[in-house]
């Protein structure tokens, strides 16, 4: 449970300034096109941390990494929110704003990178005995809990200052490493582990490259949502600033409590993995071209809500179905990986996707919609356990 709570608290943590960013850029002078590259240097950084994390957290302590992370997490948050107050006081020239949230936003993802392939790893460890689909799905909720949260939270927040959500996530993260501390002694019994060299690395990758390149899309239809939501609100359904942060916020949150509970659901009925996947991609796929074609209010927070239970089944059918075909001895580096492919999202949303949204407004949906039908119909196609 202690394990559980910190990754949630670490993905609220993740994803709140996708709520924050587009209101603070407006008012900081920064266009679209910066909040995206802001979003896509955390995510490559992310994405080449997320395999090397995972492979320390094999060797070593799940424990530490998972601490470590958490709290390189809470320092990016709390020196991106130390940065936007002191813009938006008049102390920090808006100019330094871009480059400085290049700079403390990319910590988060050196650091903030380890968090979840070491709490996999570790959630593996420590319950052998169940069936793969239930840990690996309570890892999995568990983080969505946080990241889907996140934005809700952020929304909360906002009254007090556009800084606050930052602020006080950054103390959540060091009051749950401190817990997690205490509850452990800052270490766990590691299983030995046969995955110690390069070559061992590029036989995972070989065995689950389908399941990366379909994490891969999914991650980035997953971060089209999030990065154009706030943009898509405020443009096409004619808001305020501020009525937008907060339609935004519910928004989000529905598709959090959404894919939160297409996940518990998954976990109770043990579906087959390709089953996750093929119908939690039909799922997105015809909730985002439901939100395209009909916009308004009433039909883009039920569509997100659809949105959010297909991702949330085709993240899970993709964690299990990578899972199920490597030890458990390697469950962070397979964790590592897939968290690193679909980190790569990010990347291709902010510099193919979101670069042409002021010229064309439903592109964003519609790429969603597009890549989450390609994986349901690769996840028919890809390798799974005998």
């Amino acid at each position: 449970m202690v394990l559980l709570g910190s990754l949630a608290v670490t993905g609220i943590g993740q994803t709140l300034l996708y709520a924050l960013l587009p209101l603070a850029s407006r008012r900081l002078g920064l266009s679209t096109g910066h909040s995206s590259q802001v979003f896509a240097l955390s995510a490559l950084l992310w994405s080449l941390s997320s395999p090397f994390w995972g492979r320390v957290a094999d060797r070593t302590s799940g424990v530490k990494i998972l601490m470590f992370g958490m709290l390189g997490q809470g320092l990016s948050n709390l020196a991106v929110g130390l940065t936007i107050l002191g813009a938006l006081r008049g102390m920090v020239p808006h100019l330094a704003v871009y480059p400085a949230l290049l700079v403390l936003r990319g910590i988060n993802g050196v650091l903030g990178s380890a968090v979840l392939p070491s709490a996999q790893g570790l959630a593996l460890r420590t319950a052998p005995g169940k069936p793969r689909i239930a840990v690996v799905g309570s890892v999995a909720t568990a983080w969505t809990v946080g990241t889907m949260t996140g934005p809700g939270f952020a929304a909360a927040l906002a009254p007090l200052g556009l800084a606050a959500p930052l602020l006080v996530a950054a103390g959540l993260a060091a009051a749950a490493s401190a817990v997690l501390a205490l509850r452990t002694g800052g270490g766990a019994p590691v299983a030995a582990t046969s995955f110690r060299s390069p070559h061992a690395l590029r036989m995972i990758r070989r065995r689950i490259w389908g399941y990366m390149l379909m994490q891969l899309a999914v991650g980035t239809a997953s971060a089209i949502v999030s990065q154009s939501t706030g943009f898509f609100v405020q443009d096409r359904l004619g808001l305020s600033a501020h009525q937008a942060v907060t339609v935004t916020g519910i928004a989000l949150s529905v598709l959090a409590g959404c894919n939160i509970g297409g996940q518990i659901f998954a976990i109770r009925l043990r579906p087959s993995a390709t089953a996750l996947i093929a119908g939690g991609a039909l799922a997105v796929t015809l909730a985002g071209l439901a939100a395209v074609l009909v916009q308004s209010q009433a039909v883009l927070v039920p569509a997100l809500g659809v949105v959010g239970a297909g991702f949330g089944a085709v993240t899970l059918g993709l964690s299990t179905a990578a899972s199920l075909l490597t030890r458990s001895s390697q469950q962070g580096a397979v964790a590592g990986t897939l968290a690193s492919a679909g980190s790569l999202g990010a990347i291709v949303s902010a510099l193919a996707v979101m670069p042409f949204y002021e010229n064309y407004t439903s592109l964003p949906y519609l790429t969603a919609a597009g890549l989450c039908a390609c994986v349901g119909a690769g996840s028919l196609l890809a390798p799974r356990q005998k």
